[in-house]
């Protein structure tokens, strides 16, 4: 089992791998950024369901996420993410968010609700949910090893 240093790496790795994909090269500069974050938060995020330095992070980020939303009153956003980070820590450690088929609907059911919410061309959000896959999926191949 890596610590939250082998899965950053990771992921970082991973997302290292999107350079393969053609619609990388013209996503601009913090796009790409964004994507590195993203890869590096679901690196991380399958651990959010046991006490460690990746859960700590996790949660950091929430806050501060949740911070941005209640201050701009977008309480309801604020209120279903809250409720989202708890569904983890109701679950035994390596349990359902370490499975190949949370690794898809995760970060699908984001990339279905930030094509809905954000309109635009779902294309537009592929980068995204690629770096999502990617993050998390160098989580459960490192965590197999």
């Amino acid at each position: 089992m890596a610590g939250y240093k082998g899965h950053i790496a990771a992921a970082l790795l991973g997302c290292g791998l999107l350079y393969l994909f053609p619609f990388w090269t013209p996503l601009p500069w913090p796009g790409k950024a964004a994507c590195v974050a993203i890869a590096v938060f679901f690196g991380l995020w399958p651990d959010v369901d046991t006490k460690s330095k990746g859960q700590y992070l996790f949660l950091l980020a929430i806050l501060m996420v949740n911070l941005v939303l209640l201050y701009r009153h977008e309480y309801k956003r604020a209120a279903y993410l809250g409720l989202l980070v708890i569904l983890p820590l109701l679950s035994r450690h390596r349990g359902w968010t370490h499975s190949w088929t949370a690794m898809i609907l995760i970060p699908g059911g984001l990339y279905l609700a930030a094509a809905h919410y954000r309109g635009g061309h779902p294309a537009d959000f592929l980068p995204y949910f690629l770096a999502a896959l990617l993050g998390y999926a160098s989580h459960l191949v490192v965590d197999r090893f």
